[in-house]
């Protein structure tokens, strides 16, 4: 895992299964200020609008169906 918080939640919905942070001091303070609220905001406004370069975008959504996969 990245994120600490991350890990603590998924260590608390899975006991079962062992999770290892990237590091314990990893913390995303942006990652603290994000609420349902904005979430559902943001998808009912489809804003902000996030632009990412073909090549990347590639990339990353091979990454997610990799994850996907072993979901």
């Amino acid at each position: 895992g990245t994120e600490i918080g991350m890990i603590y939640r998924l260590r608390k919905e899975n006991p079962g299964k062992r999770f290892i942070p990237v590091s314990e001091q990893a913390i995303c303070p942006n990652m603290k200020l994000i609420t349902l609220e904005k979430i559902l905001w943001s998808l009912e406004a489809m804003s902000p609008e996030v632009r990412v370069p073909e090549p990347i975008r590639l990339e990353a959504k091979a990454a997610v169906d990799r994850m996907l996969e072993v979901a």
